[in-house]
């Protein structure tokens, strides 16, 4: 009831499966590779949405870069905190989400700067006190906002090694009443 092949097909099915076989395994480990760095890559932008949404509810308190900072490092458990290289919470444009004064994240005149020291970031830059922060209510309050780069380093590296993550939200202050100390 089986038919045999003739003498001239056996053998192309090995063939056949030498050539898909390598695309199929590539095909698969891209999956899985950009799966990974989608998983970093949505960490990274929450992580860095509630690090601005705290430091937006905290104008004018001392501690509302480091509280960002400890939202960041709170939210984002699920990429490599050790990868990151820069962490800024800074004055924001009127017009978008850079620095004051600048049109990237290459610097940054109004900001406080953190790196990761194996437990928390910890400060390295601070140039922006909170005193100095607009946020009263009879006038447009200053906006705040939180930029992280990161390394996501491949699984494989069969695909690519690693690719830079950069992410950046910006938020208005919420505005403090005149019982507050706006004067």
């Amino acid at each position: 009831m089986t038919r045999r092949r003739p003498r001239r097909e056996r053998g192309a099915v090995a063939v056949e499966a030498a050539l898909v076989l390598p695309m199929f395994l590539l095909l698969v480990v891209g999956i899985i590779e950009f799966g990974m760095f989608f998983k970093d890559y949505l960490s990274v932008a929450d992580a860095v949405r509630a690090g601005v949404r705290t430091a937006s509810a905290e104008p004018r308190i001392s501690t509302y870069a480091q509280d960002a900072a400890d939202s960041v490092a709170t939210e984002g458990t699920a990429f490599n905190r050790g990868q990151v290289q820069e962490l800024w919470v800074y004055k924001a444009n009127l017009t978008d989400q850079y620095p004051t004064g600048t049109s990237s994240f290459a610097s940054c005149t109004t900001c406080v700067k953190f790196s990761w020291n194996g437990t928390r970031f910890a400060p390295t830059y601070s140039n922006w006190k909170a005193i100095d922060q607009k946020a009263c209510s009879y006038s447009p309050p200053d906006r705040i906002g939180v930029y992280l780069k990161t390394r996501h380093n491949a699984f494989t590296k069969f695909v690519f090694s690693s690719i830079t993550i950069q992410e950046s939200a910006v938020l208005r202050f919420e505005p403090m009443p005149q019982t507050q100390g706006c004067a």
